[in-house]
């Protein structure tokens, strides 16, 4: 009897090695397929960081986990090997952090939680993820899907109807996005007497047919910045992706166009990236203008107020209180 319980343990020991040394897989095809992609990236997060736990070196599984400030609420790190995809399992966001769990015969068999940071989740720090920005943006498959129409729409006292759900700190850095109205029907202004309208509209992706070229001088890790060129409907399709929250603003209206600030959130992965892009005044009737923009990429969202503070302490228009 002893010796075949030593037998049983042994094959076991084997059985979770294999697991681990193949990768876990924790989610089908059909579930990344029903997924979003923030979901997915969640997904990828965990079966990444959990094949690689057993590999840590130089610490305890115990001590790792706790740096990363992943815990389990139900179950334990072993448990993961009997969890398969025909589990009922959920993934919820919690403003900061995420709790994903698998049940077994109705109840909760594993439960973990992490913080909602994109260093954790992306598995690579701030200076890798802002060396492959372009690479991700350019990435990125083209998007057909239009934006759709706000529920709520205003009209405004010059005529222009007006959707507003929200603002980023001060009220002039917000979602607002602009329509003409003929009847029933709304489309997405643009036009040359409100420029600032028209950009706002642009940044928002409501102008799917209108694109142009995006020059783009991007900080990187070291106070170093790289150059690259991309289309603006690259970086659009990019945000909608991953369902980033645009904000934009105009900082100041120059000679030569626009100055406008866009902040695009991820409140799901804890990051902000930030541009300061000027827009030629001409933009409205040719397509063939480039924008030019400074970015300032992955920012973590509680540092976004401090940065922006020392960015626009000379524009005219947009000052934090």
């Amino acid at each position: 009897m002893l010796r075949r319980l030593v037998c049983l343990l042994l094959l076991l020991a084997v059985y979770n090695t294999s697991v681990w040394s193949q990768g876990l897989k924790l989610f089908s095809p059909e579930q990344r397929k029903a997924a979003s992609k923030t979901h997915v990236i969640v997904m990828d997060f965990l079966e990444r960081y959990f094949s690689k736990l057993p590999q840590t070196k130089h610490t305890t599984i115990a001590i790792k986990l706790a740096d990363d400030k992943v815990y389990f609420r139900n179950g334990s790190f072993s448990d993961l090997s009997q969890v398969t995809d025909t589990m009922p399992f959920t993934i919820n966001f919690f403003e900061k952090y995420y709790e994903v769990e698998w049940k077994k015969q109705e109840k909760p068999f594993v439960t973990i939680v992490f913080p909602a940071q994109y260093d954790l989740l992306l598995g690579m720090q701030q200076e890798e993820a802002q060396r492959k920005m372009k690479e991700t943006i350019t990435s990125t498959p083209h998007s057909t899907a239009a934006v759709p129409l706000p529920k709520e729409i205003k009209q405004q006292k010059d005529g222009i109807y007006m959707a507003k759900t929200g603002y980023l700190e001060l009220e002039s850095l917000n979602d607002a996005t602009y329509y003409n109205k003929v009847g029933n029907s709304f489309s997405p202004y643009f036009d040359k007497k409100h420029l600032d309208y028209s950009a706002a509209n642009l940044f928002h992706g409501l102008l799917s047919k209108k694109d142009y070229q995006l020059h783009v001088e991007q900080s990187v890790y070291g106070l170093k910045t790289i150059s690259y060129t991309i289309s603006l409907r690259q970086w659009l399709d990019y945000c909608a992706s991953l369902g980033l929250k645009v904000f934009f603003a105009i900082e100041e209206e120059r000679e030569d166009g626009l100055l406008a600030l866009v902040i695009a959130q991820s409140k799901e992965l804890g990051f902000n990236h930030m541009l300061s892009v000027v827009v030629p005044d001409k933009f409205v009737t040719n397509k063939k203008v480039v924008l030019k923009a400074r970015m300032t990429p992955y920012i973590p969202i509680h540092n976004i107020k401090n940065l922006f503070g020392k960015e626009s302490i000379n524009h005219r228009k947009i000052k934090w209180k």
